[in-house]
């Protein structure tokens, strides 16, 4: 059986937004107020002053801005603004300017009042955070020779805080590039940093960086870095544009890399971005050798790396995603363990996906996972192990290198044969091959418009000789084309396979060592779904009964055909089945509610059934 609970990532978001309305509005009614009331850079009711009082004064703080006149509004500090002190934390909000509002969309719908301009602030960031449980909204941050804002490890660790709503390194309309970073003889500055220091260790963690437009810097859009003694994780970088204007649609890209996450940093999660248009890679991971510091356990998961909102390519200039590439002052790998799935990654310069590791050892770039992607119309591969183009398939694959250059697998054929589409293949490793996960993708050569859903097609394991077999009764069709990666148990990814056209008819012999293939040739099955029922709690269980061993391949559809999840697709032997469907997609999202069908195929033996959420 399958289970899985329910969930509905639209009314949880609904629920998130109105939870934390409810306690800024509380935090609001109890915290020490300061209004913001002059552009001037001193006196009473200016931001600095208001920052000093929020400092000085114990307990949390607000910090509002009531401006006279239409805005935009310009505050251009004359040296740099006080660092956030509080242990309380302070709340700067930009969006109680009349006229500014996130609108209901952001980053796409943002339209900000109040502008930090630090074009005379001499050498600093914009917001500099030495403190936790601050929140940062609202703002139009530009023209900082260092960071548009910075959030600093110290002793006893800096966390909860959170950045929301603004836009770092354009102007208010979020068009026009205004770089923070200007001064890069004095460092590697980006428009938002989150890091720890050699001069003053600490932790920086569980930070949200979120609905943000940081695009325009002469720096880095995102860094993430820690030093030795200070530790930076656990933080979440979501739904941004970074390198785009606030139309989505047009480049406006930082300097280097739209996001860094450098030497020891572990267990970040960036998700829901759109990162394009950046002049060196969209996301590069990378250690730091001299200390043998890794980057790990990142996850990185259903962004748009190169691709914009509408599905635009505008690309980045090197890689989609750099695991352990080298890089400016950086030796290079010591990037494992990572997680990238269910990213749409396309147009870039160079390859989609690149992982090379540092010669000084054999495993210090392995284990990163590559799952679930959709990777296509790249300048060179889809997944490059090693940076240097294909990687041939060794005999015993017993090389070492990026993600130990686990070979690819081989597709045997792709055919259609009574109504569904089989796809053979083999896979060649030095392990036990059953413990090897194939992911089957639909192969995309157009450009990004005109893609509809995701490449990622299912997932199968070989039998102990190697040999897979994956079959679909609407994923594929005549004149599509396929390829497939292999995926160990340590989450070593191998480069895509070489794409194999899908034809009609039989012209493949099937290996007699591949004894599912043998008995699932055997005799058309008897088998069909007796019955779906929806419980209480949304789940909708399928039942199955199967009179003769078969092949069975359970999917579901939408009522236009597109393929939702397949639930099932596996040798069956004699006996009842019964299969849940909680109502989410292969991603596990929820889809909307409404009428769905389910489609059961046993060796040709086909049956349809509608279902209602």
């Amino acid at each position: 059986m399958f289970r899985s609970l329910r969930h509905t990532p639209a009314q949880a978001s609904i629920s998130v937004v109105a939870v934390c309305a409810f306690l800024l509005l509380a935090l609001q009614a109890s915290a020490n107020q300061y209004v913001v009331e002059s552009t001037a850079d001193a006196g009473t009711h200016t931001l600095r002053w208001a920052i000093l009082q929020a400092n000085a004064t114990p307990g949390a703080d607000v910090i509002t801005f009531a401006l006279p006149g239409s805005g935009p509004h310009s505050i251009v500090p004359t040296s740099p603004l006080p660092p956030l002190t509080d242990p309380a934390g302070v709340i700067i909000d930009g969006l109680s300017q009349t006229g500014s509002t996130m609108g209901t969309k952001p980053p796409s719908t943002l339209r900000l009042q109040i502008v930090l301009d630090g074009r005379h602030a001499a050498g600093s960031p914009g917001i500099w955070i030495l403190s936790s449980n601050n929140l940062i909204q609202g703002l139009v941050i530009t023209r900082f020779s260092e960071d548009g804002i910075r959030i600093q490890g110290a002793a006893g660790g800096v966390q909860k805080n959170s950045i929301r709503y603004c836009i770092i390194g354009l102007d208010q309309s979020g068009t026009i590039p205004l770089p923070n970073g200007t001064a890069e003889q004095s460092g590697r500055w980006a428009g938002l940093t989150i890091s720890s220091v050699t001069h003053a260790p600490g932790d920086a963690h569980d930070n949200i960086i979120e609905s943000n437009i940081i695009s325009g810097n002469a720096g880095d859009g995102i860094i993430l870095a820690d030093c030795q003694g200070g530790r930076v994780f656990g933080n979440t970088i979501s739904n941004n544009y970074i390198g785009i204007t606030l139309s989505g649609d047009v480049a406006r890209g930082n300097g280097r890399d739209g996001l860094l996450v450098y030497g020891g940093s572990f267990s970040n999660t960036v998700s829901s971005n759109v990162i394009a248009g950046n002049r060196s890679d969209g996301i590069h991971l990378v250690g730091a050798m001299e200390r043998s510091a890794y980057v790990r356990e990142n996850v990185l998961t259903r962004n748009r790396i190169g691709v914009s909102p509408l599905g635009h390519p505008i690309g980045n200039a090197l890689n989609g995603i750099n695991i352990g590439g080298r890089e400016y002052e950086s030796a290079g790998g010591f990037a494992a363990r990572n997680t990238v799935t269910s990213n749409i990654i396309s147009a870039n310069g160079l390859s989609g996906i690149v992982v090379w590791e540092h010669p000084s050892t054999q495993s210090n770039a392995d284990g990163n996972l590559l799952s679930q992607n959709s990777i296509f119309n790249n300048g060179i591969l889809p997944i490059d192990l090693g940076a240097n183009g294909i990687s041939l398939n060794d005999a015993t694959d017993q090389d070492s290198g990026a993600n130990q250059e686990l070979n690819a697998p081989v597709i045997l054929s792709a055919e259609l044969l009574r109504g569904a589409v089989t796809v053979r293949g083999t896979v060649g490793i030095s392990a036990d091959p059953t413990h090897v996960a194939v992911e089957v993708f639909k192969y995309h050569p157009g450009p990004a418009t005109e893609l509809r859903g995701s490449l990622f097609l299912g997932k199968v394991f070989p039998d102990g000789g190697g040999n897979w077999t994956y079959s679909t009764t609407g994923g594929l069709l005549p004149g599509d084309s396929v390829t497939v990666i292999a995926i160990d148990r340590e989450n070593n990814t191998s480069e895509y396979a070489r794409v194999r056209a899908v034809t009609e008819g039989s012209g493949f012999v099937e290996p007699e060592s591949n004894a599912l293939i043998a008995r699932n040739n055997a005799q058309a099955a008897k088998a069909i779904i007796t019955g779906t029922e929806r419980n209480g709690d949304g789940i909708i269980n399928i039942t199955i009964e199967v009179q003769q061993p078969c092949w069975g391949i359970l999917e579901i559809y939408t009522t236009n055909g597109e393929l939702v999840h397949t639930l099932m697709n596996r040798w069956l032997p004699v006996g009842r089945y019964l299969v849940e469907w909680n109502g989410s997609n292969w991603q596990g999202d929820a889809v909307p509610r409404g009428v769905y069908f389910c489609r059961f195929d046993a060796d040709g033996v086909r049956r349809n059934a509608n279902l209602t959420l």
